[in-house]
């Protein structure tokens, strides 16, 4: 008799640890699938900004005014116009800025986000001035509204 309690207990035990063991794998299975699904939401949305980007890239060179211009682009303004390209993203109109670029071809004044702002002022500062036809632009400019348009700095005339 004291061994079939003895057996019974034993047996009762291992079911308890068992259980116990099969719980805590279902926990971490539930805990993996949320942070899982996390994860598949951040990565969809980094997918989804740089499809945007993309997009804003393309369009930017589509739009340009005078192809002419843009075809004859100079090393600086080629690499001008890649961190304008890169750096338009904003969520707030205080993240936007107005550059000079004294170039045409890149448009005279662009706005961009403040990363921007930063690189393209340390790169002019590098570029010697020199006069332009952005001069006559300049001046005819005098006030300009800056705003974030669906994530993307624009200013309106």
């Amino acid at each position: 008799m004291r061994t079939l309690v003895k057996w019974l207990v034993i047996t009762l035990l291992v079911l308890v640890l068992f259980l116990i063991v099969l719980l805590a794998l279902g926990y971490l299975l539930k805990e993996n699938e949320e942070t899982t699904n996390q994860l598949k939401v951040k990565l969809n949305q980094e997918t989804k900004l740089k499809q945007e980007k993309a997009a804003r890239r393309q369009a930017l060179f589509l739009v340009k005014p005078n192809k002419g211009l843009t075809q004859n682009l100079t090393p600086f303004e080629k690499s001008q116009q890649k961190i304008i390209t890169d750096n338009l993203y904003c969520q707030t109109n205080k993240e936007c800025f107005l550059v000079q670029t004294d170039s045409k071809a890149l448009g005279c004044i662009v706005a961009v986000n403040s990363t921007g702002l930063a690189i393209l002022l340390k790169t002019s500062n590098a570029q010697t001035p020199k006069a332009s036809d952005c001069q006559r632009e300049y001046l005819r400019e005098t006030e300009l509204t800056l705003s974030c348009q669906n994530n993307t700095c624009a200013f309106v005339q």
